[in-house]
């Protein structure tokens, strides 16, 4: 049986097109266990930043190096399943950029007040959640904004009490999506 052009280039297109969506899905089953992960992080750095205020600073250190580890070995995880063909070093490489890109503009900028320090890291992640959508699939795009939106509602209409807000609407929404991308 011979097939003609017409049907070589629809069933190239279909292979393709099975092949795009592979990558999407397996960018949300390798996504979702962050987002489980720096949800909780969220959850308690947020609520324990609202509670005792002054011990924030050694609140988000512990947290983010826990949170840190906690995602290497995620990362370690997917590639011995063959989820992901990298090493832990690249996500520590990632995340410790992405440390000290805010640390720096924390000391050029100084915020001047709690719920200025922690919108900021929230609103560098709704961007970042966004930019990865662009390449890996709409529900990236849709949890970056959702973040981003609620970090501007919180900041505008909750200011004084925009950790304890951070906490259950930021956090969850992380581990929410989490959920989400798992069932995709």
């Amino acid at each position: 049986m011979t097939i003609s052009p017409q049907q070589a280039t629809e069933a190239l297109i279909d292979i393709e097109r099975a092949q795009r969506r592979a990558f999407v899905l397996r960018g949300y089953e390798v996504g979702a266990p962050y987002f489980l992960l720096w949800g909780l992080v969220w959850l308690v750095g947020y609520g324990l930043t609202d509670l005792y205020p002054a011990r924030a600073g050694w609140t988000w250190v512990i947290l983010s190096l826990g949170g840190a580890f906690g995602g290497y070995l995620i990362d370690r995880a997917a590639t011995a399943k063959g989820l992901v063909a990298q090493d832990g070093w690249r996500y520590l490489a990632a995340l410790g950029a992405i440390f000290a890109f805010m640390f720096l503009t924390f000391a050029i900028m100084q915020p001047r007040e709690s719920a200025q320090f922690g919108a900021f890291p929230a609103l560098l992640v709704a961007l970042l959640y966004v930019l990865a959508g662009i390449w890996m699939g709409a529900r990236w795009v849709f949890a970056g904004i959702i973040v981003g939106g609620l970090t501007i509602a919180g900041y505008g209409l909750l200011h004084e009490h925009f950790n304890l807000w951070m906490a259950v609407v930021g956090g969850g929404t992380l581990i929410s999506t989490g959920f989400w991308f798992r069932k995709a």
